[in-house]
């Protein structure tokens, strides 16, 4: 692994020497993130005994996260960012709702309309400005005064720069959800806007794609109301176990505050250079739009699908790990690159002409010999920049929680 560079925008691959350490009798134990009173104990179907303090823990991360992004509560109970969409929705939503969602054409995720459909949601989406790269704001405002969604849900997991979708915080009746997967550290970081300035209701985010913590995701509410509680109780009864020794790790990664600001602008710099310099050797990579905050994430446009797949697979043999993949706006095929795990391990601005000279070397030369030994010395020079790096990490071989 550590003669691989991780180019692909939702992996974060740290090493090991910079995971949180937790102890090891956190995993797997069943707790509750609620603090409760004897008598709601006494009242409760089931407790297991010596969980007090890892409840009182729970919250304490949960406040430090909602204070971090402006909410007014947080849970981390979900597994993951499609966990959390599937509970999240379980828990808010009825059959026979409407949700206005983002088309997988404007960066959508995947399997979002095929989640919503499964719950029994009618899903509208955005309107599309190809041209533009954008959603058609003035259309979808349209489309919603003539169908009005209960729900407003953006999963944007595609996306050059941070897209302004301000305008459709307010047209849901019942609520409007943001997924800030892809940007959750520069969210924190203050480099891209906070969904809940735009008038947001929920934020759903993992943390282990462009945040770099463990396989985990959050739930978070700018009001701690009604309808946040009703949420609460519905994530109680779908998820038994949500893994505290990951809720641990997550609140310890949180805690690296200058850290985390100094990777956020790292990874959008480190991006934006890498773009120009492919560009600039002549690889057909797609500018993105200017005015508003760029991404990590790069698109590279091929003329067709074979040459898109073998360039990635002349990338992958050079153990420099891409994403191959049908491009958003009608682009057709091509590669998504993102440099949140490279810039984790110490990919700097610095050694984007290298890293550029060598993507496009690749591409016009293939997988050559000499090609190989170049790309995997690159990756195991940045590998070994973040196993030397004299930086605060964690404090070694501490335990948190149970002792």
């Amino acid at each position: 692994m550590r003669s691989s560079l991780f180019l692909n925008p939702v992996e974060n691959v740290p090493p090991t020497e910079d995971i949180a350490v937790v102890s090891s009798l956190l995993h797997g134990l069943y707790t509750s993130d609620k603090e409760r009173a004897r008598e709601q104990r006494l009242s409760a179907p089931i407790q297991f005994a010596g969980r007090t303090d890892l409840e009182r823990d729970s919250r304490e991360i949960y406040d430090a996260w909602a204070a971090a992004l402006g909410a007014a509560d947080v849970t981390l109970r979900v597994l993951s960012g499609l966990h959390a969409h599937i509970v999240l929705f379980m828990a808010m939503a009825r059959p026979g709702q409407r949700v206005l969602l983002l088309p997988i054409a404007a960066g959508g995720h995947l399997a979002g309309r095929a989640i919503q459909e499964r719950l029994g949601l009618e899903v509208i989406e955005m309107v599309v400005d190809e041209e533009r790269m954008c959603v058609d704001m003035a259309a979808t405002l349209e489309l919603c005064a003539e169908q009005q969604p209960d729900f407003v849900f953006v999963d944007r997991s595609e996306g050059l720069v941070f897209e302004d979708f301000s305008p459709l915080a307010e047209v849901a009746r019942e609520c409007s959800v943001f997924d800030g997967s892809q940007y959750l550290t520069n969210i924190l970081a203050g480099d891209h806007p906070n969904p809940f300035g735009w008038g947001y209701d929920l934020l759903v985010a993992s943390v282990h794609k462009n945040f770099p913590g463990p396989q985990k995701a959050l739930i978070a509410s700018v009001r701690d109301d009604r309808q946040w509680r009703s949420i609460l109780s519905g994530i109680s009864t779908y998820v038994s176990n949500f893994h505290v020794a990951s809720t641990y790790a997550a609140g310890l990664t949180l805690a690296r505050t200058d850290w985390l600001a100094s990777y956020s602008r790292r990874m959008l710099d480190v991006a934006v250079a890498l773009e120009v310099a492919l560009e600039e050797s002549g690889v057909p990579v797609v500018r993105r739009s200017v005015g508003l905050p760029p991404t990590h994430h790069l698109w590279i446009r091929e003329r067709d699908r074979e040459s898109a797949f073998t360039f990635y697979e002349n990338l992958e043999a050079c153990r420099i790990m891409t994403n191959y993949r049908t491009l958003p706006y009608g682009l057709g095929h091509g590669l998504r690159l993102g440099v949140s795990a490279a810039v984790r391990l110490g990919l700097e601005e610095a050694d984007v002409p290298e890293l550029a000279e060598l993507i496009t070397a690749v591409r016009r030369e293939g997988a050559t010999p000499v090609l190989e030994r170049q790309a995997r010395a690159f990756s195991r020079d940045i590998w070994q920049r973040a196993l030397s790096s004299q930086a605060p990490v964690y404090p070694p071989n501490s335990s948190y929680g149970l002792a």
